[in-house]
């Protein structure tokens, strides 16, 4: 077994990369994040780490709300760019990107399986990003991108890491039944 520094490895892993979406002023952006998890079910609270010189950082504390959106494989290069382009750069994201919003429903990225509208309740200092809780007050879901039993079908974008995406196998295997 070989050693390394942690920055290296850090927070390459297999995992979903969710675009958060944020707006205050007339001003939008979205950002990739890989660095995000539900926290409870009750009351719902969703959180995501967020650095605190990313333009979302500043729209998600001066609008009180954030979407959570995930997209499927197909959508992987979308979920790239979102990080890889900057609104400090004056880029418009949705527009480079061809991310539509749904209408009503601003934080809503169309194509996502899945989008959590979240009100931020607490921001909470972690080293060098912050963790924005939010407690999730809309769900909207693509019924096609579920089974019957409600499990996903619709194939996620997995980051590997390194600009390196995959998705889940179409088979699976129920344990304990």
């Amino acid at each position: 077994m070989l050693s390394a520094t942690t920055d290296r490895f850090f927070g390459y892993y297999p995992g979903t990369v969710a675009l958060i979406t944020a707006a205050h002023a007339g001003q939008r952006n979205v950002m990739a994040a890989g660095w995000h998890t539900a926290l409870s079910a009750d009351p719902p609270l969703y959180g995501v780490a967020v650095g605190r010189e990313r333009a979302t950082h500043a729209l998600i504390r001066a609008g009180g709300t954030f979407g959570v959106n995930f997209l499927p494989l197909a959508q992987a290069d979308a979920v790239q760019g979102a990080g890889l382009h900057s609104l400090h750069g004056g880029v418009d994201k949705h527009a480079l990107l061809k991310l539509d919003t749904l209408p009503e429903q601003p934080l809503a990225l169309r194509g996502a399986y899945l989008h959590y509208t979240c009100r931020l309740s607490t921001v909470t200092p972690t080293g060098d990003h912050d963790l924005f809780v939010g407690e999730v007050i809309g769900v909207h879901f693509d019924p096609d991108a579920y089974d019957d039993a409600g499990l996903l079908v619709a194939p996620p974008a997995i980051y590997l890491g390194r600009s390196t995406y995959t998705t889940t196998a179409p088979e699976r295997t129920e344990h304990g039944r």
